[in-house]
């Protein structure tokens, strides 16, 4: 059986309310497949850079350079869940 590589540019970039549960899903899975997710993202700065990586530019704040990837995705999930 081949070994099946998954590619996180393929995660579409969070630009807002209208993208952020089928975000979510595909940044979970994808953390979730390389051990870097365990109810929530793991603290290392893989999961730090993939989840930077997949949001808009105009989206991230200059506060997430100091916090980790746990604080980032919080602060997501409370500016951007759509209820």
């Amino acid at each position: 059986m081949a070994h099946v590589q998954l590619d996180f540019s393929a995660i579409p970039k969070l630009y807002g309310p209208e993208n952020f549960w089928h975000w979510r899903m595909l940044i979970h899975s994808y953390l979730e497949s390389f051990d870097m997710w365990k109810d929530h993202p793991k603290d290392c700065p893989q999961a730090k850079f993939i989840i930077l990586a997949c949001i808009q530019a105009d989206k991230i704040e200059p506060g997430y350079d100091e916090m980790s990837s746990k604080q980032i995705f919080k602060n997501l999930e409370e500016r951007f869940r759509p209820y």
